[in-house]
Parts: C-alpha cells; sequence; structure tokens
C-alpha cells in the first residue's frame, strides 16, 4: 500500500514538472513582444519620436515616452496575463502533488501520519522518518528499518520481529506489547518504554543505548534470553546482564 502510494505520487509530480516547464515556455524571450511596456511610463531606446495614427508626438533627447494608440499593447498584455495564470496554475499542481508524495512517505516519508494497522512487512525503510507516528498494530516484520527515527511514536501492539532495526531510535515511544522477537537492534536507541514490550527473546541489543535503571529492569524479564537467529549473539549478553 506504501509503496502503492509513492509510484502514483511520484507519476504526478513528474506530470506537473512536465506542464510546468512548457508553461515557462510561454514566457521565454522570443515569445514575448520585446517591446511591451507599461503605458506612460518605460520608453524605448529606439524611439526618439513615437507617433500615433493621427498626431506625431514630439519628446525629449533623455526621456522617450512610449504611446500605442492600437489595440497591441494592449492584447500583448492580456497575453502575458494569460500566461502568468497558466504558469501559477503549474505551479500549483506541482505544490500539491509534492505534498501527496510527502503523505506516501517520499519528501516527509512517514512522520506525524497515522498508519494504523498498515502492512510494512519485508520492505526496504532504511533512513525514514517515523516520528510521531501512529502506528498502533502496525507490522514492520522482516522489514530493513536501519537508521529509522520512531522519536514519541506510538508503537503499540507493533510488530518488529524479525527486523534489521541498527541504529534505530525508539526513544520517548509507547511500546507496550510490541514485539521485537529475533530483532537486530545493535547500537539502537532506546527509552524507558522497552520494558512494556512483549517480548524481546532471541534479539540482538549489543551496544544499545538505554536508560541504565530501565536496563536493570529489561535484564530482570524472563524472555530476555535465547540467540539471535541472524548475528548468531546471546541475547542476554548483548544487553551484559550479570546473571
Amino acid at each position: 500500500m506504501a509503496m502503492s502510494l509513492f509510484a502514483s505520487s511520484t507519476l504526478a509530480t513528474i506530470l506537473s514538472l512536465a506542464l510546468l516547464q512548457s508553461s515557462f515556455a510561454f514566457l521565454s524571450p522570443n515569445s514575448v513582444n520585446t517591446r511591451f511596456s507599461l503605458p506612460f511610463l518605460t520608453a524605448h531606446p529606439n524611439d526618439h519620436a513615437i507617433h500615433d495614427d493621427m498626431n506625431p508626438i514630439k519628446t525629449s533627447s533623455t526621456k522617450h515616452v512610449q504611446i500605442n494608440s492600437n489595440n497591441k499593447s494592449s492584447n500583448d498584455e492580456n497575453s502575458i496575463t494569460t500566461k502568468i495564470a497558466t504558469v501559477a496554475m503549474a505551479a500549483s499542481l506541482v505544490l500539491g502533488s509534492s505534498a501527496a508524495w510527502a503523505v506516501s512517505g517520499g519528501g516527509l516519508d512517514y512522520a506525524n501520519l497515522d498508519i494504523t494497522g498498515q502492512d510494512f512487512s519485508g520492505g526496504n525503510y532504511k533512513g525514514k522518518d517515523f516520528t510521531q507516528v501512529i502506528a498502533k498494530g502496525t507490522t514492520f516484520a522482516n522489514s530493513n528499518i536501519q537508521g529509522c527515527r520512531f522519536y514519541k511514536a506510538y508503537l503499540v501492539n507493533a510488530n518488529f520481529e524479525s527486523t534489521d532495526a541498527r541504529g534505530a531510535s525508539f526513544e520517548d515511544t509507547s511500546m507496550e506489547n510490541a514485539n521485537l522477537r529475533n530483532i537486530n537492534a545493535a547500537g539502537s536507541y532506546f527509552g524507558q518504554s522497552l520494558i512494556d514490550v512483549k517480548t524481546m527473546e532471541n534479539g540482538d541489543f549489543t551496544e544499545a543505548q538505554i536508560p541504565v535503571k530501565t536496563l536493570k529492569l529489561v535484564c530482570e524479564r524472563e524472555d530476555v534470553k535465547g540467540t539471535n537467529p541472524v548475528t548468531g549473539v546471546d541475547t542476554r549478553e548483548s544487553l551484559m546482564c550479570l546473571d
């Protein structure tokens, strides 16, 4: 689902950028009358004396006033106004598609989104930002979440079984009943909510940053045991729990 949203929003962005590029072509120097100017305010360098259809108007040698009695100046002004409006419309499409891209996990990743119950299993989300995300019951099983940021995320009942979570940040999260079985969390960062997870069995927490008081309580858990199936590291040893 996440990848489908990403693909759709990326296509929308490409189409919008193409429209924006073609719109700017309207305003290129070759398409705009270079003699167009604001009436009575701009002088043209080649005009020493400019005549309307009926009466000649003499000007000084230092300043020249351009007056055009036909409708050319008016038509040019209307044309440019229309082109500017077209460019503005294209720009709004680009901004709109960019926002959609951000929501689907591109520019701003998943920060502050509600992804409750969604399936992120088996994916590569390395380095993604899940700050303050609501992910109740969401599964990340067997995914690569290396370096991901879950700061202040709501991860109640979330499934991180067999994930590669090396260097990920789980600080100030709510992890009640979260599944950390077989997780590789080497070098990751945890807060006191780690004591609320469902299981840590077979997890690798080598050099993980855990508050001292929390670590003491973690080591008292019965499920802190086993060996990580990927790294071969003993769970209790990775936490430096004293038997």
